[in-house]
């Protein structure tokens, strides 16, 4: 950024390309959520009790949710990161209890969310959303853990 006269020159850190896995990730992401708002509407427009209009409407609030984050993500933002990953980590984790104590474990599901998590845990993908910081940051910030000072 070039500086004009009587306003002082500002240097912008810039972001690192945004990594193959964040797209992955991110179309996943519509997929599901898109899934969710046509099961949610099916259920909602099928509706004969109280127990599968929740049902819809919960998937319709999914999918929504899917669909946000998803958006967030293609643009690399940090709340996405956390977003897809409490996703991921959530469904994977029902997905192991379903396989472990119930008789109806969803594989695919299961394979989705296994993917999600290991492809937004890389360095450079955490790097992109902004979740750590570079390798070779210096940070001048002074420590308050007293281990830490020097």
């Amino acid at each position: 950024m070039t500086a004009t006269a009587g306003s002082p020159s500002v240097q912008l850190a810039e972001r690192p390309p945004r990594p193959i896995a964040v797209v992955i990730v991110a179309v996943l992401a519509v997929a599901g959520g898109v899934y969710y708002l046509v099961s949610g509407s099916l259920a909602v427009a099928g509706a004969d009790g109280t127990h599968a209009l929740v049902h819809g409407i919960l998937s319709l609030v999914l999918g929504v949710a899917a669909l946000l984050i998803a958006a967030g993500a293609l643009r690399v933002r940090r709340w996405a990161w956390v977003g897809l990953m409490t996703w991921g980590v959530v469904g994977l984790t029902n997905e192991l209890l379903r396989h472990f104590f119930y008789a109806d474990p969803n594989y695919v599901a299961m394979a989705v969310d296994t993917v999600a998590v290991f492809a937004l845990t890389p360095l450079d993908v955490q790097v992109a959303f902004g979740v750590r910081p570079p390798r070779n940051l210096k940070l001048d910030a002074r420590t308050r853990n007293p281990i830490d000072r020097h």
